[in-house]
């Protein structure tokens, strides 16, 4: 399973726990609200019908008679009222009173009670003896919504309690206003957990996101594709993809230090071969000329082998780099203008015509301005080295919003097709039209590998009718 999934059951089932938890709880806290609501009502009733039986009351003794009837005309009142969706059309409020010995004298439910001791019962017990009395029963002690709350009030004659009148309510009547808050309840949480789980969903991506990002840089690599660490918002990952790097560049030195000395060696046997064979050459008697020629022969093989070693070196410093080194913002248009006139004297010389055009003119970038100056450099020369006399380059930059492209055409022979998965590699190289002589085939090596330093590429696009030769496109992500 993958490590997202991972974290997004696990945050589901925590949230799921939570809210049931939650619910559970505010369930419980509804109907013991709701309970306290009923005890209040309650409170101020029985005491408003204390109030009236104390003013009734005659030289100590409890008329009920008025009582009675007022208390019929109220359970025979019909009503119709509309509470927050709930209609209520009758009272299921009922009544008992009892004397100062705790005996009911009057209940509203059955006649048959008169005569009963109650005393025993919280509700007169306490109020006879002048404190709160109140208690609730369960009918059913399977059904939570089935107990009866009863609340008593003293009766009271010349600063004497003369009696209790309890008023009685079932929880039940409140069934329809609990349903439909529990009702309420459910449904805001279910859509709050769905929220939560999208949440949740999101959460996980944005979490896992630098792993991913981890896995496939680790992937391209393996693959000997060149790729960067991935950057992220995290401290801790950034930390641990430039720690992929690092063991990145170790292994890639440990595995290229062979490679790069193979090459190293072939490539400078044939200028060191030269050089020894001029050398023995020259210990000989010969004709001025023939030693100038010699000569000549000596110093140009011994800056050739300077140059592959320069070029060596400094690939190799690339490729063992993570990071910019002191970026900055400059103008794509500025350098570009000053490779085309570092490169004059190569242009004349083959009369080219170099038509540059680039939209907007004011792009910015961020980045090494002398690694990108070389990239332009090195991309230049090539066109230049493999443009037929009085032919024509085309340099055009565009700016695409996140990506600035720039294609530098030339109307040379082109990449042949057995070349084109070639060209970047290593010490590949292509004979010039002109000379017929190789380079060091390190110079678009630099170029892939500056341009991934700065997330960008380089890639080969097909040619043109009026462009036969190579088309570069350079792109750098802003």
């Amino acid at each position: 399973m993958k490590y997202s999934y991972k974290i997004f059951i696990s945050i589901v089932i925590i949230l799921s726990l939570g809210f049931w938890g939650y619910g559970y709880w505010l369930m419980k806290e509804v109907r013991s609200q709701y309970a306290l609501t009923i005890e209040d009502s309650l409170v101020d009733f029985s005491n408003i019908l204390a109030s009236y039986l104390s003013a009734q009351s005659d030289k100590g003794f409890i008329k009920i008679k008025d009582f009675d009837e007022a208390f019929k005309n109220f359970k025979k009142t019909n009503f119709s009222a509309n509470i927050h969706g709930v209609v209520k059309g009758e009272s299921p409020i009922q009544a008992y009173i009892t004397d100062s010995k705790g005996i009911i004298v009057y209940d509203s439910r059955n006649a048959n009670n008169i005569g009963e001791d109650y005393s025993q019962w919280n509700d007169v017990y306490l109020t006879l003896q002048g404190k709160y009395g109140a208690r609730s029963t369960r009918v059913n002690s399977s059904d939570p919504l089935s107990s009866i709350f009863y609340v008593a009030a003293p009766i009271q004659y010349e600063d004497r309690i003369i009696g209790s009148v309890s008023v009685i309510k079932p929880e039940q009547s409140l069934r329809s206003f609990m349903l439909r808050g529990r009702q309420k309840i459910i449904l805001i949480t279910i859509l709050v957990l769905i929220t939560a789980i999208l949440l949740a969903a999101l959460f996980s991506f944005w979490l896992t996101r630098p792993i991913n990002a981890l896995t496939k840089y680790a992937q391209k690599i393996t693959k000997g594709a060149s790729a960067r660490p991935p950057k992220s918002t995290s401290t801790e990952f950034n930390n641990l993809a430039q720690a992929f790097d690092e063991m990145r560049i170790s292994l890639e030195g440990k595995k290229s230090i062979e490679s790069f000395v193979q090459h190293l060696v072939h490539e400078l046997k044939s200028p060191l071969s030269a050089i020894q064979g001029a050398a023995e050459l020259l210990q000989d008697d010969m004709p001025d000329e023939k030693r100038d020629l010699f000569l000549s022969n000596i110093n140009s093989e011994t800056q050739r082998a300077k140059k592959q070693l320069d070029e060596l070196l400094n690939l190799a410093s690339l490729e063992s780099r993570s990071s910019l080194v002191n970026p900055s913002h400059f103008s794509i248009k500025k350098i570009i203008l000053e490779n085309i006139d570092a490169l004059l004297s190569l242009v004349e010389q083959k009369k080219l015509k170099v038509n540059f055009h680039c939209r907007p003119e004011n792009i910015q970038f961020f980045g090494e301005q002398k690694l990108i100056s070389q990239v332009i450099s090195s991309v230049l020369v090539n066109a230049i080295q493999f443009s037929p006399e009085n032919g024509e380059i085309q340099i055009d930059v565009t700016d695409e919003g996140k990506t600035i492209k720039i294609y530098i055409r030339d109307q040379g022979p082109g990449v042949p097709e057995y070349a084109k998965n070639k060209i970047f590699d290593k010490f590949y190289s292509l004979e010039r039209p002109s000379t017929g002589k190789k380079s060091t085939g390190l110079g678009l090596s630099f170029v892939k590998e500056a341009l991934a330093l700065h997330s960008g590429r380089v890639q080969l696009e097909p040619s043109t009718d009026e462009m036969p030769g190579v088309n570069l496109l350079i792109s750098l992500n802003k």
